[in-house]
């Protein structure tokens, strides 16, 4: 890993994601190795060009944090990043941004793979309006070939039951839904009890992992490759297998009971069949 320190001018910037005003990232680059990681873009924008994604960490220095307390809006933690990366331990800066929020009347939420996050309770119960997200895809087997480097979901489950314990609101975000792999109702059904909502987003395939994602499906389950391939032959197929999938979804979370929940399909685009 080639791990190198920027400077740069602001750590808070814009976004069009959906419900985030402002995004923070740490840090450029992660270490979790996850074969769809759709951040790998960010390599030929950050002077990475060529280099692997994954193979390096830009740790961010020197940067102005602004003034303003961001009322009414919504801060993620982060993007294209994951704040609590193996290196966080090391150099600390997602606790060092959590600390300059404690003031803040903006809304904040983390979005992490790691119970690293654990390690910033103290910080985290002096933020007034915070919300501790974890990203989940499927289960431990899977993730071993999907997240190579990141904590297994599992122990993702154990950091939300133990947030939780100590009031500090926590949801889940069942992403990216794996075709065929990703087993989301037990997930959902193991994280009921301590989430206060669930967001549920689906794999696309763009961008330079979507040969990745292929030859890793061709290589451990041969006999599935055509039928995954399939739904990302064409438009028509990728979006008639979503909508599908996203009304098994809404019939499921109704035998939930009252757990509230996200649909973060397609990113707004509701081009249909």
């Amino acid at each position: 890993m080639n791990v190198n320190h920027v400077n740069i001018r602001n750590i808070i910037t814009k976004t069009k994601i959906p419900n985030a005003d402002y995004t923070v990232n740490p840090y450029i680059g992660c270490t979790h190795g996850c074969v769809y990681c759709c951040a790998e873009y960010m390599a030929r924008f950050s002077g990475h060009k060529g280099e692997k994604w994954c193979s390096f960490l830009d740790v961010k220095e020197n940067y102005t944090f602004p003034s303003d307390k961001f009322q009414d809006k919504t801060i993620l933690i982060s993007s294209a990043t994951d704040p609590y990366n193996h290196f966080e331990k090391q150099f600390e800066k997602t606790r060092a941004i959590l600390l300059q929020l404690t003031d803040s009347s903006a809304h904040i939420e983390i979005l992490t793979k790691s119970p690293m996050v654990l390690r910033d309770i103290d910080v985290l119960k002096r933020i007034k309006d915070i919300v501790v997200g974890f990203s989940l895809s499927s289960s431990d087997e899977i993730a071993r070939l999907t997240e190579p480097f990141a904590p297994p979901p599992s122990e993702r489950i154990e950091a939300m039951r133990v947030l939780h314990s100590a009031g500090i609101v926590v949801s889940a975000l069942i992403s990216p839904i794996i075709p065929f792999f990703s087993d989301y109702q037990p997930i959902v059904k193991a994280v009921g009890k301590y989430a206060a909502y669930v967001g549920f987003e689906n794999l696309n395939l763009r961008g330079g992992f979507r040969a990745e994602v292929l030859a890793l499906i061709k290589e451990h389950f041969p006999r599935m490759f055509l039928r995954f391939a399939s739904i990302y032959n064409s438009r028509r197929a990728f979006y008639k297998y979503w909508h599908t999938r996203e009304l098994e979804i809404h019939e499921f979370m109704r035998t939930m009971g009252n757990l509230p929940y996200k649909m973060y399909f397609f990113h707004g685009d509701e081009k249909k069949v």
